[in-house]
């Protein structure tokens, strides 16, 4: 079964953190006052099937996913079981901390950060696209704390992964991943309900709901401010209020245009032509979604499929990246 080892006491202090600042590129890794002279850690990871599984011990550290790197497309769904130490961060502007045992869910589309101390965590990765094949109707609320007994027992599940899956065999891994997918769906699916909506704000519910309509109805070229206010019966000035901080809801529906056309420019197995691509996401024409695209990401979308990005478009990718970057490191 495919795994990653990472351990301070092996590569040494420097070349560690080095190697773990490689193999994760999207968030930016600190230490207090850079300090390397206490600093340990110990991590494994291992692939099962569409997830990546991570459980691991660091020293106090920051790790931030900044603003300025959300257009390299890495656009994964992180599941992060804190099973030792203070935890404090922010995310979608709300502050949030935990407790031994609690699990925060984290939307790697969105800005967040985490501080913690000397701290132990288990991490389950999921595309995007893998987590809502698995759970079409769930909403994905940004840094939200899954306090409740589908969360808790989540947390059971994954702390038991850590404990048993060193010993598993590839079949046993891989159906392992399948019920932790469904869990994870479990654990969410009581967030659907009026009554969560109720407790949290406004703002944020709309947002939620909005942002999994989009997700449903990419390609439709009737997706429009118009159109989600009709079917979501939501009325224009929450609509524009809710997505004011991404540039507004026609911005923020492009750039999940422009990062699902970049997902599909990377794929191995994807052989449309760029206009295709371009008119399957709901573009009106590929001069249009060009134009677009280079604003986005810096060049045009054949020179992107051409050059062979480091975009991270599925789990095996995101772990053969981790691979590499480990296996230079040592």
């Amino acid at each position: 079964m495919p795994r990653i080892d990472l351990r301070s006491s092996q590569l040494g202090k420097e070349a560690a953190f080095k190697t773990w600042r490689a193999a994760v590129p999207q968030y930016a890794i600190s230490i207090p006052n850079d300090d390397l002279t206490d600093f340990a850690m110990d991590l494994s990871a291992w692939l099962l099937q569409k997830i990546v599984f991570t459980h691991g011990h660091t020293s106090p550290c920051r790790l931030e996913r900044k603003a300025e790197s959300l257009s390299d497309g890495y656009d994964n769904i992180v599941f992060l079981l804190f099973m030792k130490g203070l935890w404090v961060g922010e995310a979608d502007g709300r502050p949030f901390s935990s407790e031994d045992g609690d699990i925060c869910l984290l939307d790697a589309s969105k800005p967040f950060h985490v501080v913690t101390t000397q701290a132990s965590y288990a991490m389950v990765n999921v595309p995007r696209q893998t987590f809502m094949e698995a759970a079409p109707d769930v909403t994905i609320p940004h840094g939200h704390i899954l306090r409740s007994a589908s969360g808790w027992i989540l947390a059971e599940h994954l702390t038991a992964l850590c404990r048993y899956l060193p010993n598993m065999h590839k079949a046993e891994a891989e159906r392992m991943a399948a019920a932790t997918l469904t869990l994870m769906a479990s654990s969410l699916a009581e967030l659907t309900g009026t009554d969560h909506l109720a407790k949290g704000s406004l703002i944020s519910a709309v947002r939620l709901r909005v942002e999994r309509h989009i997700e449903r109805h990419i390609g439709s070229p009737d997706l429009t401010p118009d159109m989600i206010c009709h079917e979501l019966d939501i009325p224009r000035s929450t609509l524009y209020r809710a997505f004011s901080p991404f540039g507004g809801i026609l911005s923020y529906i492009q750039k999940r245009r422009l990062d699902a056309a970049r997902a599909l420019l990377f794929h191995p197995e994807e052989h449309r032509s760029v206009g295709e691509i371009a008119q399957a996401l709901g573009f009106g024409n590929v001069t249009s979604f060009t134009r677009s695209f280079e604003r986005q990401f810096g060049c045009s979308p054949r020179e992107a499929r051409q050059s062979g990005s480091t975009y991270i478009s599925s789990s095996q990718m995101l772990f053969e990246h981790w691979r590499q970057a480990v296996a230079r490191g040592g």
